[in-house]
């Protein structure tokens, strides 16, 4: 099932009890260069991100496993778990740049293309910044829910990684 697994992601999340508020949007870094949108590789940017998401998702799958299979026994005293270092925010940095550069262009196409690379980089370091930071609360919703393991079939509960994987594939 995996062509389904952003689409499962979501239904998981959506099964899991409390107050469904959408929390305000935050950039996870601030876009500061003033690269020329002109020299831009579209076909280049569009890879780089497949290989940032292929890149998350390996280092998510693992990290998330070992947490969950320690949450498991453990629910209220587990690791955080860490995806992000300074190279993977060095690369997604260099991507959101040369997105707003893209962005910028009054060629209407490219300019699209860099609002979709920005919308899919900002989405995919929302849902590792969430599992970063708010996985314990996370396992919690989902203890508390009808459905309490946290890794079905031996996989996480929420399986951001497959997500991620799954988007790397179509960057590709």
């Amino acid at each position: 099932m995996p062509a389904l697994s952003l689409e499962h992601l979501v239904d998981t999340a959506r099964s899991l009890p409390g107050e469904r508020r959408p929390a305000a949007p935050r950039r996870l870094f601030a876009v500061t260069t003033e690269l020329d949108g002109a020299t831009v590789d579209v076909r280049l940017l569009r890879r780089q991100l497949g290989r940032l998401l292929d890149e998350l998702a390996k280092r998510l799958d693992p990290a998330l496993r070992d947490a969950l299979a320690h949450a498991a026994v453990a629910w209220d005293a587990f690791d955080e778990v860490s995806i992000l270092d300074a190279d993977l925010r060095a690369d997604a940095r260099f991507i959101a740049n040369a997105a707003a550069a893209l962005e910028r262009e009054t060629d209407a196409v490219r300019a699209a293309i860099g609002l979709e690379v920005r919308l899919a980089l900002e989405s995919a370091l929302g849902l590792v910044h969430l599992v970063e930071r708010r996985l314990a609360t996370l396992v919690r919703l989902r203890v508390q829910s009808r459905e309490r393991s946290l890794l079905p079939d031996e996989r996480p509960f929420l399986d951001v990684a497959a997500a991620l994987a799954e988007a790397a594939r179509g960057w590709a």
